[in-house]
């Protein structure tokens, strides 16, 4: 029977002391790293100001004009100014009766000297009403933040809230021309939520040095914008609003996100009204060696941001070591997607609009399905009140499918919140069907008896994981996530204190009082 943990084998204080040990210590690491991250600021935060206030579109050169702006900042001085890009911007825009695009331009064509019109803002004639036109572009940001929210909410109120799970699918056409076409069709077969892919961010592949095949696309106004970007999620949402209005359903609209720009991520899904971003902090850590610090100080404004425009986050399931102990791995990964957990919630997001995977891939035996009833298992205990997400290869393990491990892990305890399915072999069209047949089975079945308690094999993999999930998180509290990955300093360029950035603190302003705040 389900306890104050969630479904847990009864009576067994070991499993029990171990749920509450491995809380416990992800949400201290959570608040001490959140706290560390205090006045902050970092490349990507600056390049989402910019945003925020009116910088888009391309520089002459053919990359995005915050980053072209912030790299030329940088170049000039490599600590980004305490008062941050903005603030000097609007003293160049006050001065020459420019908007921000134009002014941001100026500079990036060598036509300002951003550096100069800094050290203006010890002239107070200067610094009161650049101040004030920077808040008058900030509180923009809010107003159109708010309009999106507001029209959202309305039109979800119009044409009627899916059930849940939401049956999600994955947007794999690149071209937004051609994603728009595809995204009615989509809708049409059955999906609530469309997930997007946001291409990897300049300065990401700045540093890495290489371009990844899926990042090979021309650039420049002429060529026609990846369904990630800005513009492609604009022709995105109006299609999928047109889309929802034939079905009578609203459709979200997601996007997935991994590299050096989480805050940018931010801005994108308040302007352009998208519903759940996926991004994770130890996912930049894992799959790039992103320095911990960088990854930690850009979520962190990310998450303030998302709270801000009401959209859903996503977390991801953790990440193994290779270890070929199934405890091992999955115990490592669980310590992590606890840590991240515990963090985006010690900053400041709403754990009710808080999501997190329900299972890792490394975990799908096609074999075994016990070891993926195990994993959604231990998270519907120490997560409990949280949606999870399951993902379309998790989904389809040989054994049980779709509806046996749907109806087993609901039954369990779980609280699912989307299930992503293959756009393939007419598997979408029959989603929603057996999805709703499978949690009204299982909710039936939770109803009428009790469902039983982890026992044998399955508790033992549960404890073996719970206990490794403690000694990965007591590593992190000896040694930091330099523990976890091989930091070797990717994006650690740039992260200076913001003590007199008015863009930071109104980025943070979604929080009472900053990270480190929210309990």
């Amino acid at each position: 029977m389900p306890s104050s943990h969630g479904p847990v084998a009864a009576g067994d204080e070991t499993f029990a002391g171990l749920v509450d040990a491995v809380r416990d210590l992800a949400d201290a690491l959570g608040g001490r790293f959140a706290a560390a991250v205090r006045d902050r600021t970092s490349p990507a935060a600056q390049r989402a100001i910019l945003r925020a206030i009116g910088v888009s579109g391309l520089a002459p050169g053919g990359r995005p004009l915050a980053l072209e702006l912030v790299h030329r900042v940088a170049t000039q001085d490599r600590r980004l100014p305490a008062s941050g890009i903005a603030l000097p911007l609007a003293v160049a825009a006050h001065e020459y009766d420019l908007e921000p695009q134009q002014a941001a331009l100026e500079v990036v064509q060598g036509n300002i000297d951003l550096a100069a019109e800094a050290k203006l803002l010890s002239v107070r004639s200067r610094s009161a009403p650049a101040r004030a036109l920077l808040d008058e572009w900030l509180a923009g940001a809010d107003d159109r933040f708010e309009a999106n929210r507001v029209a959202g909410a309305e039109l979800a109120a119009v044409l009627g809230e899916p059930r849940v799970p939401w049956v999600g699918a994955e947007e794999r056409v690149f071209d937004a021309r051609d994603a728009v076409a595809h995204a009615g069709t989509l809708v049409a077969s059955g999906a609530d939520l469309i997930r997007v892919r946001v291409p990897r961010d300049g300065e990401l592949r700045d540093d890495l040095g290489t371009v990844a095949p899926e990042d090979e696309w021309p650039v420049g106004p002429a060529a026609p914008p990846p369904a990630g970007s800005e513009r492609g999620l604009t022709m995105l949402r109006t299609a999928l609003d047109e889309a929802g209005a034939a079905a009578g359903r609203f459709p979200r609209l997601a996007v997935r996100r991994v590299g050096l720009a989480a805050p940018e991520l931010g801005v994108v899904v308040g302007f352009e009204r998208v519903d759940v971003a996926f991004v994770d902090p130890l996912e930049a850590i894992e799959q790039f060696d992103v320095d911990p610090a960088r990854a930690l100080v850009d979520h962190a404004l990310a998450d303030a941001l998302l709270a801000r425009t009401g959209a859903r986050l996503a977390l991801g399931p953790g990440s193994a070591d290779g270890s070929a102990d199934e405890a091992g791995s999955s115990g490592r990964a669980l310590a992590l997607q606890a840590l991240g957990r515990a963090f985006a919630v010690r900053v400041g997001f709403p754990a009710a609009r808080l999501d997190l995977a329900a299972c890792p891939p490394f975990a799908v035996d096609r074999g075994r399905p016990l070891r993926a009833l195990v994993e959604v298992w231990l998270r519907a205990v120490l997560f409990p009140g949280h949606r999870l997400v399951v993902e379309s290869d998790v989904g389809e393990v040989a054994g049980l499918g779709l509806t046996g491990l749907v109806s087993a892990w609901v039954a369990g305890g779980a609280v699912l919140g989307t299930v992503f399915v293959r756009d393939e072999a007419g598997r979408l069209a029959r989603a929603p069907e057996a999805l709703a047949s499978a949690v009204g089975a299982a909710r039936a079945l939770a109803t009428a008896r009790p469902v039983g308690e982890l026992r044998g094999e399955a508790l033992e993999l549960a404890c073996a994981t719970l206990t490794r999930a403690r000694q990965t998180l007591q590593d992190v509290e000896r040694g930091g996530l330099a523990a976890v990955g091989r930091a070797n300093g990717l994006g650690s360029e740039g992260l200076e204190r913001s003590a007199d950035d008015p863009g930071m603190a109104w980025a943070w302003g979604s929080t009472s009082d900053g990270p480190g705040s929210a309990r």
